[in-house]
């Protein structure tokens, strides 16, 4: 594939010359064979819909469709998504405005949980520092990229202790809550399963605050919570048991225990840390 001139015409979702970077697994040095190409696009005048639906179709191989935002005002901005030569392509498209923004509101502890249908426990705003942090910069002319990295380049306080205040909390919701234990008694997996996984999820957020460590995404998740320095061994060794959802009480029961002893040991090492 010829990236150069991949990223010469992605350059035409703007009216000025955009920013671009690499991102996704590629980005992160974690590519596979099923990995897309994801690439990021930070500009101050984007194109109208019709013509960066335009573009995105001339770049599309035959036979295929793109799917083209027709707005870039959302949280998470705008996209464009492709093949091109065989290769899936996902483009973020966004304003650098509204880029300083979202840094500005997430650098001081401020950050919303959006629900959407492609995440499971919410599109997280603060996410934007992690996605500014794996960037690989390609087209950087100003140098507003790389100004941008470092001011985000340190895990910020105010952050931190608002994440682990949310989702502690909301990770608590479901321990010791008698819908739940009755939902168990009754081997009512549709709803014992939702309030496993969104426990867990929140859980997960707390710890990545603990190791002042930006979340990663949830691709590869398993994989990123094993090279933190710290994570609770109870999660990693009952994962598998965590994410299954057999009509069985006892399995049920224990799946609630272990939800319970991780929540406590994450407590336990937040107020050491206080």
């Amino acid at each position: 594939m010829e990236l150069t001139a991949l990223i010469d015409s992605l350059a035409g979702f703007f009216e000025d010359e955009p920013v671009i970077a690499l991102a996704g697994a590629h980005a992160k040095g974690m590519a596979d064979a099923h990995s897309d190409l994801d690439l990021y696009l930070f500009g101050d005048y984007p194109k109208p819909y019709e013509a960066r639906r335009e573009l995105a179709v001339s770049l599309c191989d035959a036979g295929s469709t793109p799917f083209v935002t027709k707005t870039l005002d959302q949280p998470w901005g705008g996209s464009a998504d492709f093949t091109f030569r065989g290769v899936p392509v996902e483009t973020v498209l966004r304003t650098k405005a509204q880029t300083d923004l979202a840094v500005d509101r997430a650098l001081s502890g401020a950050f919303e949980i959006i629900p959407q249908c492609w995440t499971s426990n919410g599109y997280y705003t603060y996410i934007v520092l992690s996605e500014l942090q794996f960037l690989k910069p390609i087209r950087d002319p100003d140098g507003w990229l790389a100004a941008i990295k470092k001011r985000t380049a340190v895990y910020p306080e105010p952050l931190r202790a608002a994440v682990i205040g949310r989702f502690f909390a909301r990770a608590g919701t479901w321990l010791g809550n008698f819908h739940y234990a009755s939902a168990i008694e009754r081997e009512d997996v549709l709803f014992a399963a939702p309030a496993v996984l969104h426990t867990l999820l929140d859980l997960i957020q707390v710890i990545f605050a603990v190791n002042r460590r930006y979340y990663s995404g949830d691709k590869k998740l398993e994989t990123a919570l094993r090279s933190l320095p710290y994570c609770p061994q109870t999660l990693l060794a009952n994962l598998e048991l965590l994410l299954s959802y057999p009509k069985d009480r006892q399995v049920l029961h224990r799946q609630a225990d272990i939800l319970a002893r991780i929540h406590q040991e994450l407590r336990e090492k937040v107020a050491s840390e206080t």
